[in-house]
């Protein structure tokens, strides 16, 4: 499973603005990097346009923003590699996996109350 920090590509920084998806192998994704470095790097080799913009997302934002997008693609592509570099291999997970992952992960670290403010 992808660890933090999750940054993912969008047209525009809003509520509910949904992450770009790309095409892998014919296989519709959501680009997932874990550094705004190798998303530059990702986006300077792309013919996507300017109007792109990173965003370093929370597990519980990275969850909305795969949910929007889930009727329209199966897959995360974890840390793709900029384009033209031969023969590309790309880390492919399940959306659907990765959605149940960290769901199960949030509600684990509510377990004991960690996330809120109990009586004691």
């Amino acid at each position: 499973m992808p660890q933090p920090p999750y940054v993912l590509l969008f047209e525009e920084v809003a509520p509910g603005a949904r992450p770009l998806t790309i095409l892998v192998d014919a296989r519709g994704a959501v680009p997932l990097f874990d550094s705004e470095e190798k998303v530059r790097a990702f986006m300077a080799s792309t013919d996507f346009g300017a109007g792109l913009k990173p965003v370093e997302v929370s597990g519980a934002g990275l969850v909305r923003a795969l949910e929007s997008v889930r009727d329209e693609v199966d897959y995360v592509a974890i840390n793709p590699p900029p384009a033209g570099e031969g023969l590309m291999k790309v880390r492919m997970g399940s959306l659907e996996e990765l959605i149940e992952a960290l769901q199960t992960s949030q509600q684990e670290q509510d377990l004991f109350g960690l996330g809120s403010n109990g009586s004691g």
